[in-house]
């Protein structure tokens, strides 16, 4: 199946692009860029790639009409919630206008390619710890800009579903790491200031944020795995929790990655780190996905941030 990955310079896109290739797909990669970044983590070789920008109406047209793909997986957004209340304007254009093209284009040049549109846990909002693990049923109730969007953007697709029989599947994600993830992003940000002290090249401190939030992580290359199965033998139309089914207390996280230093480091929290709004308990139930696809995790946290942190350590070493 030829297979389109939108947002394909970012983190998770090469990572997909590698899964795709080993299952048997063609690939063409997606993105704003005039070319695909050379030193993106996990990238495919044998990718074709192409430049589009998807607020384009008239450039996402020519994209499917000219590529007529099997499948599509829907990358492409801004993705940091605590970013977005910054930008509500360009988190809710780029996350929303994108898809809505893709499946205007997809309508009208009848390619009638499943499309996976990657939402986000963050459109659960606050929820008691008592209600967790959630499971897809559990009400919507966002509370940043990056979460409202991409409940639009869910809701956008499940219109078209209803209405032109658009062939789409959901997720909603958990958060998920890996080498390669900016630190913008909680356990990079740690990983990266402990692999700097594990090097010598920082002082024996940690800035953090709220550490008491609970997240369900999964490394990425399970994430992608997920993506591909769900492309595969996801049920159209339906929406797929895609995490671990247990959660991880930041705090715990970080002490993980601190004992990697092999040194004493002290924690100190910075205001500036907090959102203006935070979840304290997020896990979910990914039955449904294990379910329909066969999917189950195969990567620990201990793996997940040992590897992490060994990313982030290479790279001090080279600076």
């Amino acid at each position: 199946m030829k297979v389109i990955v939108t947002g394909s310079n970012g983190f998770v896109g090469g990572y997909l692009a590698s899964e795709l290739v080993r299952g048997g797909h063609e690939v063409l990669e997606v993105d704003l860029a005039a070319t695909a970044r050379p030193d993106r983590t996990g990238s495919a070789p044998g990718c074709s790639y192409r430049q589009c920008d998807l607020t384009d109406e008239q450039s996402v047209l020519s994209l499917i009409g000219e590529e007529m793909p099997g499948g599509i997986i829907h990358l492409a957004a801004q993705s940091s919630a605590a970013r977005s209340f910054d930008d509500p304007v360009g988190t809710y254009r780029a996350n929303i206008l994108g898809a809505l093209n893709l499946f205007e284009a997809d309508k009208n040049a009848k390619t009638k390619a499943r499309i996976l549109i990657t939402g986000s846990c963050d459109e659960y909002g606050v929820r008691r710890p008592e209600e967790m693990p959630l499971g897809e049923d559990s009400p919507i109730e966002p509370v940043s800009p990056y979460a409202s969007s991409k409940a639009a953007q869910n809701l956008l697709a499940m219109q078209y579903f209803r209405a032109f029989g658009t062939r789409v599947v959901l997720t909603r994600s958990f958060s998920h790491t890996g080498a390669g993830q900016p630190d913008r992003f909680v356990l990079p940000a740690f990983a990266r200031q402990c692999a700097a002290i594990a090097a010598g090249s920082a002082e024996p401190v940690v800035k953090t944020g709220n550490t008491g939030v609970v997240r369900d992580f999964l490394d990425v290359r399970d994430v992608v795995r997920a993506y591909r199965l769900l492309l595969e033998k996801g049920v159209e139309g339906r929406v797929y929790n895609v995490c671990s089914g247990n959660g991880l207390a930041l705090g715990e996280a970080l002490d993980s990655l601190i004992a990697m230093t092999g040194t004493d480091v002290r924690k100190e929290v910075d205001p500036a780190l907090a959102r203006p709004v935070d979840v304290p308990v997020l896990t979910g139930d990914n039955c449904r996905l294990a379910k329909d696809t066969g999917w189950e995790v195969q990567i620990g946290r201990e793996r997940m941030l040992g590897d992490l942190f060994d990313w982030w350590l290479s790279r001090s070493a080279a600076e």
